[in-house]
């Protein structure tokens, strides 16, 4: 019984001695884990600072993007006429490697694809089909012949207003010429607040020239007379665009109040894993707006190609606005005069600022890939070869110095875009 407690003893000092060990064990990881998630907190915090710091352009940054992607003159619908981009595969700039971005679709990408409505027509859908694949959260209802104001033209009724509308080819199907004619019907009640102001002519309404443009447009607007979109008892502001690149988004996407009824859309006849998929089963692939490099330089064939060096320098510009940010004034096109009025540095003072910082700037452009997201239609990273090495940028973030460096009126005008090679 004797050797028996002092066992006993022996064993419960043993267990205290070990419950003090291992609670001193645990404390020391406690404090190792405290210390590393504090450092992993750290860390995402400066990536985010990072990304935030590159992500945000300033007021006058995006006023300048602005202006230079007006400067394309891209048409918003096709009431412009017919569309003219220039495939620049066929184009020789004289030099390689050449690199050019294409840009699938051209702005706004909003409601109706005009081109996608031909391509839905020509696989059987009819027009209410065409309109629901565009728009959500609105029913289709009869709405009385008001008369309405129009610029230039004074007030008539609605029914008449709308033959004159010059909108989509009249050679079309005619139920994509009935989908475009209601939602005409839709956005002229849903702009006028059903009649209490007026509409303008041009495409920052929809084009109106007047007259009756007959043939199967007069056929069209008298089949769905009076049929109009409504979403909560209101008729729908169905925005259209010519050629939304196999995508299509809502409006609070694309920096607009957001609306219900507007939705994104993988405007495609299937699923999409690659570019070649989309190439070939988008519904608006027919357009010659789908796919194209957005604006040119008077040399090297009048295209939009790059050199190396010129790519090289966008992938500097950007290393190095992640290491300094306040630069960026320092940081526009080379060939066009400061916007802000400081010294604009040349692709060499680039290189140098960018090696005072410690960073190493890519010289010899041998590749460039590009990384998208085709459930959303974005591209999501660039990586650019070159020295013997690779860097990558998220897409946003490339597009957008993409378009304040890049030479001439050359930009990526969407979301998704692809790199050509010669």
């Amino acid at each position: 019984m004797i050797i028996l407690n002092q066992s006993n003893s022996y064993t419960k000092t043993k267990l205290e001695k070990d419950k003090t060990r291992l609670a001193g064990l645990q404390a020391e990881v406690d404090k190792n884990a405290n210390f590393l998630g504090s450092e992993i907190k750290k860390a995402k915090a400066y990536q985010q600072d990072l990304t935030g710091q590159i992500a945000k352009l300033s007021a006058r940054q995006q006023q300048i993007i602005s202006q230079r992607q007006a400067s394309l003159n891209l048409p918003t619908s096709l009431g412009a006429g017919p569309l003219f981009c220039t495939d620049d595969r066929k184009l020789d700039p004289g030099f390689r490697p050449a690199f050019a971005f294409f840009t699938y679709g051209i702005p706004h990408r909003v409601g109706m694809n005009q081109y996608g409505a031909l391509g839905r027509s020509q696989a059987g859908q009819n027009h209410e089909d065409i309109l629901r694949a565009y728009f959500a959260d609105f029913s289709f209802e009869q709405r009385p012949n008001i008369n309405i104001s129009v610029q230039g033209h004074g007030s008539m009724a609605l029914e008449t207003y709308l033959l004159g509308i010059y909108e989509m080819p009249d050679s079309w199907p005619i139920e994509a010429l009935k989908a475009q004619a209601i939602a005409a019907r839709s956005y002229a009640l849903s702009y006028t607040g059903s009649g209490a102001k007026e509409i303008c002519t041009t495409q920052q309404c929809q084009v109106y020239k007047g007259g009756n443009k007959g043939g199967n447009w007069e056929q069209a607007v008298k089949q769905t007379e009076g049929k109009t979109m409504v979403s909560e008892g209101s008729p729908v502001t169905a925005w259209y665009s010519s050629t939304d690149g196999g995508y299509t988004f809502s409006a609070s996407d694309v920096g607009w109040n957001n609306r219900s009824f507007t939705k994104r859309v993988r405007d495609t006849n299937g699923d999409i894993g690659s570019f070649a998929d989309l190439i070939s089963r988008a519904y608006d692939k027919d357009s010659p707006c789908f796919y194209a490099a957005q604006g040119f330089r008077a040399e090297f064939a009048k295209s939009a190609w790059l050199k190396g060096g010129e790519v090289a320098d966008i992938a500097n510009m950007i290393m190095l606005t992640k290491r300094d940010s306040g630069l960026s004034e320092h940081l526009y096109q080379p060939d066009k005069p400061n916007p802000e009025g400081k010294e604009t540095w040349n692709p060499g003072r680039v290189k140098d600022e960018l090696r005072s910082r410690g960073g190493i700037p890519l010289n010899d452009i041998s590749a460039v890939s590009i990384s998208a997201d085709f459930s959303s239609g974005m591209t999501t990273a660039v990586t650019i070869t070159g020295d013997g090495r690779s860097e990558t940028f998220n897409g946003s973030e490339f597009k957008n110095f993409f378009n304040l460096r890049a030479p001439a009126n050359l930009q990526i005008v969407g979301p998704l875009f692809n790199v050509e090679i010669k």
